[in-house]
């Protein structure tokens, strides 16, 4: 299950084609310690332009750029992601170039099929394995730069219907850390 985990996730990132010098731009608002926008503001990549709407939080102890290198133990960075595909059997549950459907007005639903919204949240951790009991993994193998001690401890993929708004599915990968 695990791998398979990873397996999705890689895809996932793998197609984003994200590069890390160009994570972060320098017009980020660090003090605010948060972003809200379209995921190219923030990664300056995306499949498609206006089809991933990101929120993006951490500590005020979270060294930016994005990965959290050098940052304190119990730093962490949580973000919140959601597309909206006609296809979730495409890429990533419909996170791919193929199937996102362009949203472009982060107030108005597209007509779409789907809207999947994920969560993930990274830690900063010196002792491991309370958390790795849970099934938290190192935060490398998403395909990121993080540090070698940054571990997702969360991380759950919610899929509703868009006309309705109903929630067709969840699965949570990685429970609440301890």
């Amino acid at each position: 299950m695990r791998r398979m985990f990873v397996f999705l996730i890689l895809g996932f990132l793998i197609g984003m084609s994200v590069q890390y010098t160009t994570a972060i731009p320098k017009e980020m608002p660090f003090k605010a310690r948060i972003y809200v926008g379209w995921e190219e503001g923030y990664l300056e990549s995306t499949l498609m332009s206006e089809s991933t709407w990101l929120v993006v939080k951490w500590s005020k102890d979270w060294n930016m750029p994005a990965f959290g290198f050098n940052s304190p133990e119990r730093a962490w960075m949580a973000s919140h992601l959601t597309w909206y595909t006609n296809d979730i059997n495409e890429g990533f549950f419909g996170y791919d170039e193929d199937s996102l459907v362009y949203w472009g007005d982060p107030d108005i639903v597209p007509e779409a099929k789907y809207c999947v919204e994920e969560y993930v949240k990274i830690m900063i951790l010196d002792e491991t394995e309370k958390y790795e009991e849970k099934g938290a993994f190192k935060a490398s193998d998403l395909g990121y730069p993080f540090p070698e001690n940054a571990y997702v401890v969360h991380y759950t993929v919610e899929v509703y219907n868009a006309t309705t708004n109903s929630l067709l599915f969840e699965y949570t990968l990685v429970p609440l850390s301890p």
